[in-house]
């Protein structure tokens, strides 16, 4: 879900086109038999992707796995394209759909679905799991929230995850703490005190990210939305205690904050050992592994602190088909969507890249049980999914209202703005997205 924010102008405006050139979704051709037969030409379809380095290999390898077995039984031939990031993957897709060229499947942000869902870009899955029989029910619930717009599903979860506290245990050491993290806010604070008169290094290193800021309100007993995302909670009692949290530790030199712009600077802190925590998806959870490793410190992995309940956003992405196509490739682009999420392929994506299992039945094979013993920092996002995990915001206008809360964190943890002022002004300009 990183930097998903950016999109949100251009979700906006191009979707204000898509709507005018496209009509409601369909209602898909599950009825129709399944392709079970080879043909003498393979049905070729697309499959869009976004991220690099782990996350690149593993899409690039399920692919090669598929064409190797299920494709070639079938007579389907998938082509993966990366496509950068998920702003830019949306962008290209609302472009691509304008002009009837979208590929079959592609990787969609979660809280963007219904965004895209009631703008008829969608193909509804629901006959499908029907026709094939999917248990829905194997699937994390905390993951299928994002997956289903108006009680009809769009996409089944694929890449997913929960933000997650690192911690340089090697810090953690010098400054006598216990390796096992801090639990509450109160605790969080002790830490970063502790550790930066011990180690001199900043206790806790973050930016301006809604994605930790939806955390922080769940664990404040709040969320950042009202129930029926019509408004926002921003200018609440739990928004402003957050805030003035984090604002405190600040002013202390305890932490260090960042602007939304330069997240790029935590990595830094991190790898430098200029800081003994930070917060981050599980997705990266791979590569903080071999960074710690080859600068001489070891990382481990904890809940998101709490202050009165532990509470996370789900992140990541589901898998779409898109409306579009042919009948025949939806049939191909299913066959996809069904091999890519299964038991084994779920397995397999969460070991190769830190992002969690998206199936109960894939936690308990030997893969992943493996994985957990001999790198328990893996099951700490899953415990936390299963205990606390929540879906994300699906408002149209969240993508737009994301942007006033980010520049919200900037001017009371960076500029240090007066609180009470700036989140009195964010609700009203919030409030109006909302309700476009």
């Amino acid at each position: 879900m990183k930097k998903l924010i950016s999109i949100v102008m251009a979700i906006s405006m191009l979707l204000s086109l898509v709507a005018c050139g496209s009509s409601s979704a369909s209602q898909g051709s599950a009825s129709g038999s399944s392709n079970t037969d080879a043909e003498s030409e393979p049905t070729k379809i697309i499959f869009w992707y976004s991220w690099s380095d782990k996350i690149q290999e593993n899409n690039e390898n399920l692919v090669k796995q598929f064409n190797e077995t299920v494709g070639k039984e079938k007579g389907i031939e998938v082509t993966a394209e990366y496509q950068g990031t998920y702003d830019d993957l949306h962008q290209k897709l609302q472009a691509a759909y304008v002009s009837g060229t979208t590929p079959a499947v592609t990787v969609m942000e979660i809280a963007s679905i219904k965004t895209f869902a009631e703008n008829g870009v969608l193909e509804p899955l629901s006959p499908y799991i029907k026709r094939d029989g999917i248990d829905m029910n194997d699937f994390y619930e905390g993951l299928l929230e994002n997956c289903k717009v108006s009680d009809t599903w769009y996409g089944l979860p694929y890449l997913r995850s929960t933000p997650i506290l690192y911690m340089n245990t090697t810090l953690l050491k010098q400054a006598g703490l216990d390796l096992n993290g801090p639990k509450t806010w109160d605790e969080l604070a002790e830490y970063c005190k502790t550790i930066k008169e011990k180690t001199g290094a900043y206790g806790l290193s973050m930016y301006s990210y809604i994605w930790t800021f939806e955390a922080f309100m769940l664990e404040n007993g709040s969320s950042i939305l009202s129930d029926d995302e019509m408004t926002t909670n921003i200018n609440t009692n739990e928004a402003k205690f957050a805030l003035q949290f984090f604002k405190d530790l600040k002013d202390k030199g305890y932490i260090r904050c960042v602007a939304g712009t330069d997240s790029s600077k935590v990595d830094a802190d991190y790898m430098n050992q200029n800081c003994a925590m930070w917060m981050t998806s599980t997705a990266n959870l791979s590569k903080a592994i071999a960074v710690a490793k080859e600068n001489n410190f070891e990382v481990n992995t904890c809940y998101i602190p709490k202050n009165t309940d532990y509470g996370v956003p789900t992140g990541g992405c589901n898998l779409i088909m898109t409306t579009k196509i042919s009948d025949k490739e939806k049939e191909a682009a299913w066959e996809f969507i069904k091999w890519m999420t299964a038991t084994e392929q779920s397995s397999y994506a969460s070991e190769y890249t830190g992002y969690v299992t998206s199936r109960k039945s894939a936690t308990a094979t030997e893969r992943i049980q493996n994985l957990y013993k001999t790198t328990p920092q893996f099951k700490v996002a899953l415990d936390q999914l299963e205990s606390s995990g929540h879906g994300r915001p699906m408002n149209p206008g969240y993508a737009q209202s994301s942007n006033e809360l980010v520049a919200v964190m900037d001017a009371i943890w960076v500029n240090g703005a007066d609180i009470a002022t700036t989140v009195a002004d964010a609700e009203t300009k919030i409030n109006k997205y909302l309700k476009k």
